[in-house]
């Protein structure tokens, strides 16, 4: 679990002069004579104990001759003085315009203490250092700067939030950090990744999470599944790496396996597509721009072939034999071909209800 290591109070900090003044003090050394053996001024030595002035390198290598003790423990006892003078004046940094992102990001700060990443209890202040170092911040009023242009021009009834859409960014660049994908994307293996996706789409069984992640893995895309937040409406993310592989977050907004599985069959499309290759992080909100017409044709012909489709709806026949009959054909669950025919409206949405299905995310 994080701890608090912030709020130390100045008056606990002790300047490196008064470790000199120890040592003049147990070997009765005066400041007059220790100026004349480090060749600076009565003055310097003075300032220097009254921590006025800091320990430089120069100086810290003339102690060591002067008192035997090494110029890295001056340096580092210097170095160490800076830090903590630093963390307790750290509070004097945050912004009013800090305090006001903080307030929009309350879900991702419950988030990160589930997570262990904050502390579960501190001052509104003390959070906001700590969301700096969760998020890798070094102000989180700076999150609306990482967000698409795109992402901040969406409909108002979307309710984008620019602070909580750039620490989700922020989240899913973390941990695309930790994993490591050795195997580089290949498009020719496509048809391969498809089948063995609904492979484990049909296997009831498995953790769909585990399986995808280690499966995708295997073709060169870092898969994983995370939590979505209010004011950040977005389907997924996608990040091309220097390597030629992929980072592929998926959110899940809803639970429905069928809406699932299109999606990732949908973020799928635009790695194939070649949209991510414009930029580095792809970001999948709602629009109805070119690239999300083209990934939602790729998701549809690969989860279920076009032609075969087309002759299904044709004979009309909507009985759960014959959509069963129908997804077996198609190496899919029945739920994702329901899903479709309610979307296309050719099926009523409280038909057959008891063969959708919903996913429970860790």
């Amino acid at each position: 679990m994080a701890t608090k290591i912030t709020g130390i109070s100045r008056d606990l900090i002790i300047h490196p002069g008064e470790t000199i003044s120890d040592i003049l003090v147990e070997r009765g050394i005066t400041q007059a004579e220790l100026a004349a053996r480090t060749g600076v001024t009565p003055a310097y030595v003075c300032n220097v104990i009254a921590g006025k002035k800091d320990i430089s390198a120069k100086f810290a290598l003339a102690l060591e001759y002067a008192l035997g003790v090494s110029k890295s423990f001056w340096i580092n006892l210097q170095a160490n003085y800076d830090a903590e003078l630093l963390e307790a004046s750290e509070s004097e940094t945050i912004t009013d315009e800090e305090r006001v992102a903080r307030n929009s990001l309350k879900d991702i700060v419950k988030y990160l203490r589930e997570i262990g990443k904050m502390p579960l209890r501190e001052a509104v202040d003390d959070s906001i250092l700590s969301l700096r170092k969760a998020l890798q911040m070094s102000n989180i009023a700076n999150l609306k700067g990482i967000v698409p242009e795109g992402a901040l021009r969406m409909s108002a009834k979307s309710k984008v939030d620019p602070y909580v859409m750039g620490a989700w960014i922020r989240l899913c660049q973390i941990a695309g950090e930790k994993r490591n994908v050795s195997t580089k994307f290949d498009i020719e293996k496509i048809d391969e990744l498809v089948a063995k996706a609904k492979m484990v789409m049909c296997n009831a069984g498995e953790s769909i999470q585990k399986s995808l992640t280690e499966l995708f893995g295997e073709y060169g895309i870092d898969f994983s599944v995370v939590r979505n937040f209010r004011g950040a409406p977005v389907q997924g993310f996608i990040s091309k790496k220097n390597d030629g592989t992929y980072q592929m977050v998926l959110t899940i907004r809803g639970s429905y396996a069928d809406i699932f599985w299109f999606s990732l069959f949908h973020e799928l499309g635009h790695i194939v597509n070649g949209d991510v290759n414009g930029s580095i992080n792809f970001i999948d909100y709602d629009g109805n721009a070119d690239i999300e017409i083209g990934a939602d044709e790729f998701a549809s012909a690969r989860l279920i072939d076009s032609t075969a489709y087309e002759e299904f709806v044709r004979r009309s026949d909507f009985s759960l034999s014959s959509i069963k009959s129908f997804a077996e054909s198609q190496q899919i669950r029945p739920y994702i071909v329901i899903g479709r025919l309610q979307r296309e409206k050719l099926l009523e949405y409280n038909r057959y209800s008891s063969e959708k299905v919903r996913y429970k995310w860790a």
